[in-house]
């Protein structure tokens, strides 16, 4: 039951996006320029994303690192990343990210609790660094107030919560903040501090500094590849977006696709990365092209991938979807 309550309220919130993005748009003029989009420039955007799926497979295998019982090797871990981004494609409350926890606890025995530690790890991370680099680009490109703000409160955020991670174990916080005296309580706050706990005690243990400072670093280059990705879409439908603007653009789009929504992050990619495109000068109808070619340039290729690593790796994903809706 709570699962098709989740799936309700992600398409009623995708179907609300859908339409703040649609309502004032002239799709013909959207559609002239997406089809007349040039190929031989679009098609380097599958170079590009093929890129940031080694480096965010490098980074996940060094975040494993501490935990696996032996070598962990990059061709052995990008189908399963792949299984990953196809889960989050197709299935609700991104999904895609505990079903590879549950994939390499399977296939290379990292134990489940530090294997969901580091998948969440790999996204506070993501969000610290890309809420950093949205900020310098939103102070450079002079961006609105509400965007500067929302890099600000994601880079916060992230910061604070990796943080956490690189100089002690979350569970041991959580753990010193049950011996207080309001935690015995069984009102509101006690039950909710005991859901937490419970939630982070899945987490593992502390990872190491220097994976965390590797993280970061990989983060910070992929997210500059995907806005490569961004300023390419761009150039293909001759739209003049410079990178600085591309980085931003690409960064709320992706922030974006933290809100609740139907799978595939539809809508909310599209509107996020629309509004900032419009709010740096970039006509409506060639800034809803720009969302939904970047949005099929980020997310087919990868899921794609994923589907073949299926097939690969003899998984089913009905499967290990179930099993990792049960670590929840």
């Amino acid at each position: 039951m709570r699962s098709w309550i989740l799936v309700l309220v992600g398409v009623a919130v995708s179907a609300g996006a859908l339409f703040v993005v649609l309502r004032s748009v002239d799709l013909e003029e959207t559609g002239r320029l997406v089809a007349s989009a040039n190929l031989p420039i679009l098609s380097l955007t599958l170079v590009v994303v093929a890129v940031q799926i080694v480096l965010r497979t490098a980074r996940w295998g060094v975040l494993l690192r501490p935990f696996a019982p032996r070598r962990l090797h990059l061709w052995r871990l990008a189908p399963l990343l792949l299984i990953g981004y196809l889960g989050n494609a197709v299935l609700p409350a991104r999904l895609g990210e505990p079903i590879r926890a549950v994939l390499v606890n399977r296939r290379e025995g990292v134990p489940l609790p530090e294997a969901l530690g580091a998948v969440f790890l790999e996204r506070l991370v993501d969000v610290a660094t890309l809420g950093l680099v949205a900020f310098a680009a939103a102070a450079v490109a002079g961006a609105p107030a509400w965007v500067v703000q929302i890099a600000a409160i994601a880079a916060l955020v992230g910061t604070g919560l990796v943080v956490l991670f690189a100089v002690g174990s979350p569970s041991a916080v959580v753990g010193a903040a049950r011996r207080l005296p309001v935690a015995r309580r069984r009102d509101a706050y006690g039950r909710s501090l005991d859901r937490v706990a419970r939630f982070v005690g899945a987490l593992g243990h502390a990872h190491p500094v220097s994976s965390i400072g590797i993280a970061v670093a990989v983060s910070s280059v992929a997210w500059v590849l995907d806005a490569t990705t961004f300023w390419l879409v761009g150039r293909s439908l001759g739209i003049d977006l410079h990178f600085g603007a591309a980085v931003l653009v690409a960064a709320v789009a992706v922030l974006g696709t933290a809100i609740p929504s139907a799978p595939g992050y539809v809508g909310t990619f599209e509107l996020a990365a629309a509004s900032v495109a419009v709010a740096l000068g970039v006509p409506e109808s060639a800034a809803l092209g720009l969302a939904l070619v970047a949005h099929g340039a980020t997310v087919l290729p990868p899921a794609v991938g994923g589907a073949l690593s299926l097939v690969g790796t003899g998984a089913s994903l009905r499967q290990v979807a179930t099993e990792a809706a049960h670590t929840r």
